[in-house]
């Protein structure tokens, strides 16, 4: 299996490498770790192949691209080509799916739940979704409002609760992303550059990354108790 590093992503923590497969089975899988040998070991048990895949042959380091040297949010090559129809499928499936598991953790958890944070949980400086009910609607604001417009699509403005915008973010990126064109690119000195396939490739990884941090917290938080 082909593979991609991005050397000084800063994804999960400052500094962390993050590696890619494009391979329509793992579509969207990443792993990160505080180097380049342990990202592509997260991204071997991830992809089910275990920690040891790239010294059997089993993933194949095809790219490196390093944000130290070309600032941030950079492409691979790869990112470069159309995206196929295929891609866009997958990632619509992707979409649906995490959406109605997280709209199913937000429904389900009380106030003291939503605004349960982790003290040891560490985060970019940057980052202010500390809590389980901030984390929820940073999954929006991403989606709707940082990855779609770098690409010129379309925006929207934030719904008054936080699930009716799981809800309409969900069904306006899922519909955004159903007609946009498969050869779209994008680039600034602000925000880097950003193609059809990277947005796709991201929208399927970044919900289901966050998913795996909100089931942590719920699972940790404490409950209020009647009486």
């Amino acid at each position: 299996m082909k593979v991609y590093v991005d050397q000084h992503a800063g994804m999960a923590a400052d500094g962390w490498s993050a590696a890619w497969t494009f391979d329509l089975e793992h579509w969207g899988t990443c792993g990160q770790g505080p180097d380049d040998a342990a990202a592509l070991a997260d991204l071997g048990v991830r992809c089910g192949l275990g920690a040891m895949a790239v010294e059997t042959g089993e993933l194949q380091v095809v790219e490196r691209v390093d944000r130290a040297r070309t600032g941030d949010e950079t492409v691979f090559a790869r990112d470069r080509v159309p995206a196929s129809e295929a891609e866009r499928e997958t990632t619509l499936a992707i979409l649906e799916h995490a959406r109605a598991r997280t709209l199913d953790l937000v429904r389900a958890a009380p106030p003291s739940v939503l605004a349960h944070r982790d003290p040891a949980r560490v985060l970019p400086p940057y980052a202010w979704w500390h809590t389980v009910g901030q984390l929820a609607l940073h999954i929006a604001d991403t989606e709707s409002r940082y990855y779609l417009p770098l690409l010129g699509l379309p925006s929207r403005d934030r719904a008054s609760d936080l699930v009716t915008e799981l809800e309409e973010s969900g069904e306006h990126v899922r519909r955004v992303v159903s007609q946009m064109a498969l050869h779209l690119e994008s680039s600034s000195d602000r925000d880097g550059t950003w193609t059809s396939v990277k947005v796709l490739r991201r929208l399927a990884w970044h919900e289901r990354g966050e998913l795996e941090v909100l089931d942590r917290l719920v699972a940790h938080a404490p409950v209020d108790r009647p009486g």
